[in-house]
């Protein structure tokens, strides 16, 4: 029986979550960064390695090995479906169980490969297969909220050399979304307007962050960038949630996100890098209408090129070393 549970932390009001079974993939992995990756459960001839499938899509040109996505449930998920919110105190700190939901999206068969040297297609398939998934997270009420992340290479947490993302679903809302969520919904109160879409038309008049743009979208590195090279992807009109984008700007996406990391990979040397979507909460009752009015959907990139000071562990203090300005400028000029 899988132990571990939800316990919030009152000081800092967030939530952890205790999953001893992980200790070698966290721990361990964590360790030995130098170390080779072990067999490669996702590649194709393993999928009994992984369990049933949730979803599969076929794309012609990978006939031959069945399927050109696959998702399907974590093998050792950090939160279970089947459990209950069973919300309770204990003295004056709170505890629930596990709830929520953990799925891997493989998203090519094959091997050795960048995800930014897959084709346009190829991407397009893997963004339409987690918009579906997204779609129906949202409908499950037990859910607060939907993260999709891309963890590429050991320093940023990836564990399988291998082109995948994880979708995880919470039965709470992570407390630096919900500052950003409660700083979005206090700009509107007082504007009127999403402040994701004033930043997208400062950055659309200013020009010197933007690293590439198309009909739907933006990439640009952020005014108050955390990190060297942070790159973030948004599309240029409002949407809340990536589950209701349409196929043409799926195709938009997917044409942007892959010259932004082929851009990345070739500026930086292939680094590690994160590859989060964010989204407003679902079922948040009454506050859904203003917060999907507030906040509109985006893509965060995060090239892993600096180490992690205590300044940011503790504090929430950033340290960059490169200017936005000379950062979009870098990416903007690498030959695609």
């Amino acid at each position: 029986m899988i132990k571990g549970c939800l316990r919030r932390d009152p000081l800092n009001k967030c939530w952890v979550i205790f999953a001893p079974e992980k200790v070698n993939t966290i721990i361990k992995q964590s360790s030995e960064k130098d170390a080779e990756f072990e067999l490669n459960p996702y590649a194709p001839g393993y999928e009994f390695a992984t369990g049933r499938d949730i979803l599969r899509r076929i794309n012609p040109a990978y006939a031959d090995q069945k399927w050109s996505v696959r998702v399907f449930p974590a093998k050792k998920p950090v939160l279970l479906i089947e459990s209950e919110v069973n919300f309770k105190g204990k003295g004056l700190y709170d505890v629930m169980e596990r709830l929520g939901a953990h799925a891997v999206v493989v998203e090519a068969p094959r091997q050795n490969i960048h995800f930014d040297q897959l084709s346009i297609e190829e991407i397009a398939d893997v963004l339409s297969v987690i918009r579906e998934r997204v779609g129906d997270l949202k409908k499950d009420t037990r859910f607060r909220y939907i993260m999709v992340s891309k963890n590429r290479g050991f320093a940023a947490g990836g564990t399988i050399n291998h082109n995948y993302s994880e979708i995880k679903a919470y039965p709470f809302v992570p407390p630096l979304i919900q500052c950003r969520i409660d700083n979005a919904v206090a700009y509107y109160d007082l504007k009127e307007r999403c402040v994701i879409c004033d930043i997208v038309d400062q950055e659309l008049a200013d020009k010197d962050r933007i690293i590439a743009q198309n009909d739907h979208f933006v990439a640009f590195c952020p005014y108050a960038s955390r990190f060297p090279f942070e790159i973030m992807i948004s599309p240029k009109k409002h949407s809340s949630i990536f589950g209701t984008s349409n196929n043409d700007a799926v195709k938009e996406l997917a044409i942007i996100l892959r010259l932004v990391l082929l851009k990345t990979r070739k500026a930086l040397k292939a680094p590690a890098y994160n590859c989060i979507f964010h989204h407003p909460p679902v079922n948040s009752g009454e506050r859904e209408l203003i917060e999907s009015k507030a906040y509109h959907w985006h893509i965060s990139v995060i090239p892993r090129i600096t180490n992690i000071m205590s300044d940011v562990l503790e504090a929430g203090v950033y340290t960059n070393p490169t200017l936005p300005e000379e950062a979009a400028e870098f990416l903007r000029n690498i030959n695609e």
